[in-house]
C-alpha cells in the first residue's frame, strides 16, 4: 500500500473514531487545542483524497465551522456539534441532488451497472429521499445527546449512530435485492 493510501485510512479511522478522541481528549487539552488538530486532520485528509474525484468535500464546512465556534467559545460545544454538522451537511448533499439529478444514489449505483433501467433510477431517488430523512433524523438525534450529558453524546454519537447507519443500510439493501428480483423476472 502506498502513502496515499495509508494516510486515507489514517485519517478515515481518526474521523470515525472522532467521539471518543474528543470525549477523551477533553479530560487532558482545552476545546481549542482540540479543533486545531481537527483541522490538521482534516487537512491531511483533504489532502490524502483531493486526488479522488469521489472525495466528498460536505465535511469541510462543518470542519470550519466547528474550528471557529470552539476558537471564539472555547468551550465543547464547538467539538460537540461536528456530528450535528456532518448530517447537516449530508441532508444538504442528498437533499439538492434530487433537484439536480443524479441523485447521489444514483451516481453511486451507476458506478455499478451504467446503463440503469428506468425503474432503478426512480428506486434511486426513492432511496435519496429516504436517506434524507435519515439524516434528519440522526442529526436530531445528535443535538439532543448534547443537551443529555457527555456520556450519552459520545454513546449516541460513537456507538449508536453508527449501528443505525448500518442498519438502514443494511435494510435498504435487502429491499434493493428484492426490487431487482421483481423487475428482473
Amino acid at each position: 500500500m502506498n502513502k496515499l493510501g495509508m494516510l486515507k485510512i489514517v485519517t478515515g479511522m481518526l474521523f470515525l473514531l472522532y467521539p471518543f478522541l474528543i470525549y477523551l481528549g477533553l479530560k487532558e487539552f482545552q476545546p481549542r487545542t482540540l479543533a486545531v488538530m481537527l483541522l490538521l486532520v482534516s487537512v491531511l485528509r483533504f489532502t490524502a483524497w483531493k486526488s479522488d474525484e469521489s472525495m466528498p468535500s460536505y465535511w469541510i464546512v462543518a470542519v470550519v465551522l466547528v474550528v471557529i465556534l470552539t476558537f471564539v467559545t472555547n468551550t465543547k460545544f464547538g467539538v460537540y456539534l461536528y456530528p450535528v454538522l456532518i448530517n447537516l451537511a449530508l441532508f444538504f448533499f442528498f437533499f439538492l441532488s434530487l433537484f439536480h439529478p443524479p441523485t447521489v444514489i444514483e451516481k453511486i449505483a451507476r458506478r455499478h451497472r451504467p446503463e440503469l433501467p428506468p425503474h432503478a433510477v426512480v428506486y434511486t431517488r426513492k432511496v435519496t429521499w429516504a436517506w434524507c430523512l435519515f439524516f434528519i433524523f440522526n442529526g436530531g438525534m445528535s443535538v439532543l445527546s448534547l443537551l443529555v450529558s457527555d456520556q450519552w453524546w459520545l454513546l449516541y454519537n460513537g456507538l449508536i449512530s453508527y449501528c443505525l447507519i448500518g442498519a438502514f443500510w443494511g435494510g435498504e439493501y435487502m429491499i434493493r435485492v428484492m426490487v431487482m428480483r421483481q423487475y428482473d423476472t
